[in-house]
């Protein structure tokens, strides 16, 4: 009796789970439904590019880093001394 009592209980909670989940059809959960969607309705600033000497600079300071990289592993490749 008390087992057919808590399978009850079981299959009546996975109803009430399946009920509340969105459905395959896409439409959205009424909690979802809801929320207002903040990114939509935002507009999209147009991209603005970088001043060229910017842009310069920074591979310049991209090359001294892999520069001083490479230099530092072959340094230690020599045994590390001065």
């Amino acid at each position: 009796m008390d087992e057919q009592k808590s399978m009850e209980a079981l299959e009546a909670a996975q109803k009430d789970m399946t009920d509340t989940a969105a459905p395959e059809t896409g439409e959205k959960a009424p909690e979802e439904a809801a929320v207002p969607n903040a990114l939509a309705s935002d507009p999209k600033e147009p991209y603005v590019e970088r001043p060229k000497g910017q842009r310069i600079f920074a591979w310049v300071l991209f090359g001294i880093i892999i520069a001083g990289v490479l230099l530092y592993y072959f340094w230690i490749a020599k045994g590390g001394r001065l």
